[in-house]
């Protein structure tokens, strides 16, 4: 598994003890009063993901959304392509890459201790009374794992016989929610629902049943109708299984509990979702803290995500103080940079989407295979790049408060830009866009234009340059910054100088270290084109050794900005007795001796005693021999300097040498 510096330290061994203890303290997970329980009685936070897309293909997920959406019609499509019997091939070894040990165990390390496990009914029952075990099969071994290491794995029908509702997630044909229209569909579920009980009754780890994922009733079913409907599976689930939990779902999508209260089990939660909303709001939990409190029952968020790590930690933050479990949508996909775990989508299987979009000629069925099988080959545990930002936005309570380095930045060398710290907007980076509040909505937005690499506001994309590093900032606005830590390997002067690429000219940019501006503010020049890129110097400053921090802010109008290049100039060095400058101290000018011993190139010039240019007395050829240059205390604006310790620099192709003034007014 790709990963970078990230390293949660105490937050994580908090969570490490909370979750991540031997099994049979937390043996089957119960609910007493508005909280979840071991069997010992001590509360337990659910904390986790769900498995979307593992066993219920949804096309958003593969990227075939607006062609092929469901998962029945995605499998069809493959058959045809590479034929049954690859594409059951193709399933097995999906299922198997999509989650492995590695994965359980890197969950409970980082301090999460469930799963929701989203599944299609026809893994249980191929016909109405037939019944089958693929599913079994499938789940077992991972529930072996999540018992090893301490994860409640909780079972959610996300497609239920002729479907829940209308959305191709639900695998129904679209055009009605079957479930609701047919009654041997609710009494095909009833039943599977027994047979899935029935096996798992025992299971100490299985944490409960989500019964029905995201129902939206039809026309003449109505909410007292899917009261009775949800108590007809539970007594079916009761008469073989009194251990688990029952999950209720509200209508429309999860949300909507009329008629649903007062509870009908006494092991029983209400489970609702939530995409929509700004990261501020709190008041919408009202209506379901009230309804836990008026019931006595625990409330369990089935699914919170597709946003940002900013709007993660404050709703994730909003939950846990009111105990509320969650469980963050998703784990792992392609294409996405919400998830837990980012699939970097192959070459070979982009190929297949461009002739289902009919982008692209129809590959050849070894060609296909190949693609399918290099998917399956970027799902694995160790191709897959962890989100360090969201697993610090759940887990590190300094998220909010501080920036947590990214990357290990070390100077002198090349900085990417991209790899600014973690913490939410205005601690580690600022952004007008930082989240998304109208997520499904009309003005839904991404806060991430690019949409790669960072879950952030910060827009980030993939750059075509050959140089330096592999993603640029981009879609730069006036006011946006990153911040940076970094460690400085030696004290010294330090030219700075960024690589940059923009259509348009008039953007600048300002680079700060310790708070201090390196340099001037930065004039960006039209390069060409937005990946048409070159470097632009910024300045020269003095750096002690140590750590640092550095910050880019964005003046004016757009640009890209890949790289920061630090180049180690050379160490102040103490004057000998054929360098010098007299008078010193001095109240208004300076005469600075130099001894040259053959011709050469170089320059003269004055910093401050922060390392900042000052003025550049001479910049150009040496003859050999003895000279004075004089310095008038001025800047290079000829604006007279202020009283202070100045340092003065002759660096030549042969030698270099400096010394200390004392200019005081």
């Amino acid at each position: 598994m790709k990963q970078f510096v990230y390293r949660p330290q105490i937050y994580i061994l908090i969570f490490l003890v909370l979750f991540s203890i031997p099994s049979f303290i937390y043996a089957y997970l119960g609910t007493s009063g508005r909280v979840f329980v071991d069997t010992n009685g001590d509360s337990v936070q659910l904390r986790g993901f769900g498995l979307g897309g593992w066993l219920v293909q949804e096309g958003y997920m593969w990227n075939t959304s607006g062609f092929y959406g469901s998962t029945s019609v995605i499998e069809q499509k493959l058959i045809e392509l590479v034929g049954d019997s690859s594409a059951q091939a193709f399933y097995q070894n999906y299922y198997s890459a999509y989650v492995a040990e590695e994965d359980i165990a890197q969950l409970a390390e980082w301090g999460f201790n469930s799963l929701r496990l989203p599944f299609h009914y026809k893994f249980f029952s191929s016909d109405t009374g037939v019944f089958i075990n693929d599913g079994f099969e499938i789940i077992d071994p991972l529930l072996q794992w999540c018992s090893t290491y301490g994860i409640y794995l909780i079972l959610d029908m996300h497609c239920a016989p002729g479907g829940q509702n209308r959305n191709d997630f639900s695998d129904g044909n679209g055009e009605e929610a079957g479930l609701w229209v047919h009654e041997y569909n609710r009494d095909w579920t009833v039943s599977i629902w027994k047979h899935i009980a029935d096996y798992y009754s025992d299971s100490q780890w299985i944490g409960g049943y989500d019964l029905i994922n995201e129902p939206v009733l039809e026309g003449g079913f109505s909410s007292s109708d899917l009261r009775q409907f949800y108590i007809e599976i539970v007594d079916s689930i009761r008469s073989v299984d009194q251990n688990h939990i029952i999950f209720i779902e509200g209508n429309w999508y999860g949300n909507d509990f009329a008629n649903l209260t007062p509870p009908f089990d006494d092991n029983m939660s209400y489970s609702f979702h939530h995409y929509v909303g700004p990261s501020t709001q709190t008041s919408w939990v009202g209506q379901y803290t009230s309804m836990s409190e008026s019931y006595n029952v625990p409330l369990w968020v089935g699914e919170v995500g597709e946003n940002s790590n900013h709007w993660g930690h404050h709703k994730i933050k909003l939950f846990e103080q009111h105990n509320i479990g969650w469980s963050w949508w998703n784990y792992k996909h392609n294409g996405s940079i919400s998830v837990l775990m980012r699939v970097e989508e192959p070459d070979g299987y982009n190929s297949i989407l461009k002739y289902w979009n009919n982008l692209g000629p129809k590959p050849s069925k070894v060609n296909a295979e190949n693609g399918l099988q290099d998917l399956v080959t970027a799902y694995q545990f160790e191709n897959c790049v962890s989100n360090a930002g969201l697993i610090a936005a759940f887990n590190d309570p300094n998220f909010s408060i501080k920036p947590t380095p990214f990357a290990d930045h070390h100077i002198p060398g090349s900085l990417a830009v991209a790899e600014y710290d973690i913490g939410k907007n205005g601690v580690s980076y600022e952004d007008e866009v930082f989240e998304d509040p109208d997520k499904f909505g009309g003005n839904s937005q991404p806060w991430n234009t690019g949409w790669t690499y960072r879950n952030d506001g910060v827009d980030i994309q993939r750059s075509t340059d050959n140089v330096g590093a592999e993603y640029n900032i981009g879609w730069t606005n006036a006011g946006d910054w990153t911040g940076y830590t970094l460690q400085s390997d030696s004290s010294g002067i330090y030219t700075v100088s960024v690589r940059i690429a923009s259509n348009v000219s008039g953007g600048r940019l300002r680079l700060l270290y310790n708070e201090e501006t390196i340099g001037e503010v930065v004039t960006i020049p039209k390069t060409g084109g937005w990946q048409d890129w070159e470097y632009v110097f910024v300045g020269e400053h003095y750096i002690e050794q140590g750590n640092g921090y550095l910050q880019l802010h964005v003046v004016d109008v757009e640009f890209n900005i890949k790289d920061i290049n630090f180049v180690f100039v050379g160490k102040p060095q103490v004057a000998d007795e054929r360098y010098g400058n007299y008078p010193n101290p001095f109240t208004y000018e300076t005469t600075i001796f130099l001894s040259i011993p053959l011709e050469t190139n170089g320059s003269l010039t004055i910093y401050n005693y922060k390392g900042q240019l000052v003025k550049r007395l001479f910049n150009g050829e040496f003859s050999p021999g003895e000279m004075e240059i004089t310095w008038k205390g001025t800047n290079h604006q000829y604006k007279a300097a202020g009283s202070g310790v100045y340092i003065y620099q002759l660096k030549t192709d042969l030698l270099t040498r400096s010394g200390k003034m004392l200019l005081i007014k």
